[in-house]
């Protein structure tokens, strides 16, 4: 059953607290495949619990049976990573969704066909000043000199929540994101020097780091937000 729903967005703090099934029966033959790829045990791990997380949602949001018929796919035939494509039980949907862990955290957007949405989770800043000069234009490192300990890890995973939301498949460089301004809960932005669409924006900051997701503005729908 393919059903229409707000745009979600899912927080978890410490997935070790999720009652993931030590079975790996609830992955399809190619999310098999997939999580081959990862070799590092911690890495397996943080991939295992944001494709739980997600299929989760999807089941429950699509009255769908088993999670076995929630397949989420995110690398082509090349092995490179890719937006995740959703099929249920075997067709395709246009549901759109953005995962990022690090650490023992998990954020997951779930939005449909032509909304845009990107989430990402920042821990372990950089302290050398070469990440700065490198991640961040002039007018984004005065933005964050005002309030560094809040303001960069925010900067950073917007940076990337909007490249995920907006990047169109491109190669991952955080220069070609610039945070243009904000305003309230929406964020303004270029992407490779071209304007792109007013997103809005839910940012959090957490103990080690921040979070942020961004969708497509839509007045006629709310966003679902859990944590």
């Amino acid at each position: 059953m393919i059903s229409t729903f707000p745009r979600i967005v899912r927080y978890v703090a410490n997935f070790e607290k999720l009652s993931i099934p030590a079975t790996l029966s609830w992955l399809t033959d190619l999310e098999m495949s997939e999580l081959s790829f990862w070799k590092d045990l911690s890495r397996r791990n943080q991939w295992l619990a944001g494709r739980w997380v997600a299929k989760r949602i999807l089941t429950r949001s699509t009255q769908t049976n088993q999670m076995r018929e929630v397949e989420i796919l995110s690398r082509g035939e090349d092995g490179l990573g890719r937006s995740p494509t959703i099929s249920i039980s075997g067709l395709a949907t246009s549901y759109r969704l953005s995962i990022s862990h690090s650490n023992r955290a998990i954020l997951v957007g779930l939005s449909h066909g032509s909304d845009r949405i990107g989430v990402d989770v920042v821990t372990d800043i950089p302290e050398a000043s070469t990440f700065r000069s490198r991640w961040f234009t002039d007018q984004e490192a005065k933005w964050i000199q005002t309030d560094a300990p809040s303001r960069l890890p925010i900067a950073w995973a917007l940076k990337e929540a909007i490249f995920k939301a907006c990047g169109q498949g491109s190669k991952w460089n955080p220069r070609l994101v610039e945070l243009v301004s904000m305003d309230r809960n929406r964020v303004f932005s270029r992407i490779n020097g071209i304007a792109a669409e007013p997103l809005t924006m839910w940012t959090r900051t957490t103990i080690n780091g921040a979070i942020a997701a961004v969708w497509s503005e839509n007045i006629a729908q709310e966003v679902m937000l859990c944590s």
